[in-house]
């Protein structure tokens, strides 16, 4: 091998290692970004939980469910109107949430994460420690999964 040949590919070398270095550096920067992110909103939700003691606070397993997703299967996504809740409200992606019978119909929440749902739905697998999130999409609700996030109740107004 020529010198020319061993600089040549030693530089290849470098270049390859210099391009990998900067990805990662890119995936770290990402990373602190969502780290970050997800401190400001758990500060937040902690603040918001100590402004009023109408508010409770309580660790829930979260999954989503996507009824108005046109994959969506009668009797096991959804009964009845897939665009109607239990309390007979209309389905809002991203607003609505489905609660065990211990939370009452209208009630706000505050989901980790995810923003303010209003309970407005039922289902028959959530139990009194679950909520289940609206969205528009089966894929969005499978990419979810199951999680335990911080929910803030506030009680519906009298």
């Amino acid at each position: 091998m020529t010198l020319k040949q061993l600089l040549l590919l030693t530089s290849l070398v470098l270049l390859f290692t210099l391009g990998s270095a900067n990805n990662l550096a890119g995936e770290v920067r990402e990373a602190r970004r969502e780290a970050r992110l997800a401190r400001e909103e758990m500060k937040k939700a902690r603040e918001l939980s100590l402004e009023s003691a109408d508010y409770t606070v309580q660790v829930m397993m979260v999954t989503k469910y996507a009824p108005t997703s046109p994959g969506a299967v009668p009797g096991k996504d959804y009964s009845g109107d897939p665009n109607l809740t239990a309390s007979g409200e209309r389905l809002i992606p991203g607003k609505t949430a489905a609660a065990g019978e211990n939370v009452p119909f209208g009630t706000e929440i505050y989901v980790e994460g995810e923003g303010w749902y209003t309970v407005q739905d039922r289902g028959g697998n959530i139990g009194p420690n679950d909520i289940d999130l609206a969205c528009s999409s089966q894929e969005e609700a499978i990419a979810f999964g199951q999680k335990k996030l911080l929910v803030i109740f506030k009680p519906p107004a009298d």
